[in-house]
């Protein structure tokens, strides 16, 4: 099925195209998840990513993460150890022309790099017309032949049989149809009609979150480039949703576009909807993935903390060593206790022992099996 471009989010106002995004931002679901990603932010600002000894891990492992997941969404082939390689050296490597996969990558970090020197918190300018303009540029450096800037031709996007799934508006539209959106997002953000407006009305404002989502799917909806505006659209949502004050001090810290990934069918799905009038399945889904890249690092911010007072807790012995091969490990995963047999000088009174020990402490449970435990490090 093909799907056209509807305006059913633009409206003439006194002869002025303006943009009026169809939800309402006080439904009750979306609230819920707005509330949730609150209390996220707040959990990670108490644990204190700013100075705690893994935040170079996390802003490391978080970026290689939007790099493969961005590009993998838009059919990049590259594994995710690749990723992680070129990520240590492709300031130092020249890569070539003929490298598309490698170059989309290597975009992606420079992309963030911009970004993240970025404060739209306390500057609009920081994601004006402008800004957008320079990721998408960044983001195709060395991989378009288009000029910079807005299309000048017709784009269509296919679904996997190579049949077109939605057409975008006209090329002739795209500048009125984003001057709309700058314009609403600009009031979104400060309560001011325009730059010139200096009354504010915090009636007028929406929360961060949920301008970032908006954000998102506009860019998708009125497909303003000739090339890349999925990773355009994922990258300035990103940089949109930094006007949240607290969010903006952790915005390297975490990565929604693993979850995009992950539940790939509801993206597209969502996004589809959107496009023809409906907003809110879209938001929920992009809020259930905020919210899940959120947890993925409290978890690991809370995992390393607990680790750490476990292993003061235990001291030397046998106990130590045990809690030392199962903290390699993952939450969730199971293992049997011939682990130990096969690995400790111990007897199997003191190996029994000290699982006991490890249950009380909270780091490992009973597994269905005899023998069989999970771990359990972060509840």
């Amino acid at each position: 099925m093909t799907y056209t471009f509807s305006s059913e989010h633009f409206k003439y106002e006194e002869d002025r195209l303006v943009y009026r995004p169809n939800v309402n931002p006080f439904d009750y679901d979306i609230q819920q998840l707005i509330l949730e990603a609150e209390r996220n932010i707040g959990a990670l600002a108490r644990l204190g990513l700013k100075s705690h000894p893994l935040k170079p891990t996390i802003l490391r492992n978080s970026l290689v993460r939007t790099a493969h997941f961005t590009t993998k969404i838009e059919q990049n082939k590259l594994e995710y150890k690749e990723v992680e390689q070129l990520y240590q050296h492709y300031k130092k490597n020249p890569i070539t022309i003929k490298q598309k996969a490698q170059l989309e990558v290597r975009n992606v970090f420079e992309t963030y790099e911009l970004i993240y020197d970025l404060d739209p918190y306390r500057d609009f300018s920081d994601m004006d017309e402008p800004v957008l303009k320079k990721i998408q540029q960044v983001l195709m450096k060395d991989l378009t032949g288009y000029p910079d800037g807005y299309r000048h031709i017709p784009v269509a996007l296919h679904d996997g049989d190579g049949h077109v799934s939605y057409q975008p508006p006209a090329f002739s539209e795209v500048p009125y149809l984003m001057s709309a959106y700058f314009s609403w997002l600009y009031t979104s953000v400060t309560g001011c009609l325009n730059a010139y407006d200096s009354e504010v009305k915090h009636e007028r404002k929406i929360h961060p979150l949920l301008i970032s989502g908006i954000t998102h799917h506009i860019i998708g909806y009125v497909h303003p480039f000739p090339d890349g505006n999925g990773r355009t659209a994922r990258a300035f949502s990103t940089l949109v949703g930094f006007i949240h004050n607290d969010l903006s001090k952790i915005k390297d810290a975490f990565c929604v576009e693993e979850y995009f990934d992950k539940r790939i069918e509801d993206y597209y799905d969502t996004l589809m909807l959107a496009t023809q009038g409906d907003l809110k399945p879209f938001l929920i889904f992009y809020l259930e993935c905020v919210n899940a890249s959120l947890t993925k690092v409290l978890n690991e911010l809370q995992r390393y903390d607990k680790i750490k007072h476990i292993r003061e807790i235990l001291g030397k012995g046998h106990a130590k060593t045990m809690f030392e091969l199962i903290a390699r490990m993952e939450d969730g995963e199971m293992f049997h206790r011939q682990l130990f047999d096969d690995t400790l000088d111990a007897s199997s009174s003191s190996i029994a022992k000290n699982l006991s020990r490890l249950k009380d402490l909270g780091v490992i449970r009973p597994g269905e099996n005899r023998g069989e435990y999970m771990i359990s490090i972060v509840d």
